[in-house]
């Protein structure tokens, strides 16, 4: 189970009551956001409440919670696209997947998928503040993401043949993280004695795929 934050303590008298003010405390849309455990049973006591004690419980925000917060927070940045926009959220594993489905999504991937990976990053920053435990996210409007990393194996397929070819380094289009990470699985699954790397900054990083020698790049002079 995803924990948000640490836990905090509530007490009432029963546990409906104490619930809500997690819920409260917490700004959850529903109990069922938050995960807890009894640390006291409540006690009515004795005459006049000597002894009375109240029901004590440890809670925190689960991945429900996020996954309504991404929710929330996606659909304000989407109404700006004015489409139907239909968002699902999933959490396992440490992995948020974030489909969006619908008509006319052009505008949400952009031109080769600029729109949709900087909308991929603003989810990661926005998870990532809401805990401590490191979220990878990974958004898709419809089949992009599938059909790009098809063409993504073309482009890498097609560059591994001109190293091999001419001997010297072939250097890619910038591309973004999740991008660079098919190409270098790509390349060093099917072609073991090449060698490649990242290199740049954001958001202009690019692969490079070189030749290699015993395990590192090489180039003939």
């Amino acid at each position: 189970m995803l924990k948000l934050e640490n836990e905090t303590k509530f007490e009432g008298e029963n546990l409906e009551t104490v619930l809500e003010k997690a819920k409260i405390s917490f700004k959850a849309s529903d109990v069922d956001e938050i995960s807890y455990k009894i640390i006291q049973e409540p006690n009515k006591g004795f005459l006049f409440g000597l002894g009375k004690r109240p029901l004590v419980i440890e809670a925190y925000p689960n991945e429900k919670y996020l996954i309504n917060k991404v929710k929330e927070f996606l659909k304000n940045i989407l109404s700006y696209f004015e489409e139907e926009i239909e968002i699902y959220v999933n959490y396992s594993n440490k992995i948020l997947k974030v489909s969006l489905e619908g008509e006319n999504l052009g505008k949400v991937i952009g031109k080769q998928g600029r729109v949709l990976g900087a909308l991929q990053h603003l989810i990661m920053i926005y998870v990532n503040r809401m805990t401590d435990t490191k979220c990878e996210v990974k958004l898709d409007v419809g089949e992009y993401r599938k059909n790009r990393k098809r063409n993504l194996e073309i482009i890498a397929e097609q560059a591994a043949k001109k190293v091999l070819k001419t001997k010297t380094c072939v250097e890619l289009a910038p591309m973004f993280s999740f991008e660079r990470k098919i190409i270098h699985k790509y390349i060093n699954f099917n072609y073991p004695k090449l060698y490649t790397v990242s290199e740049g900054l954001e958001p202009y990083r690019k692969v490079i795929i070189y030749p290699s020698k015993n395990g590192k790049k090489y180039i003939e002079n």
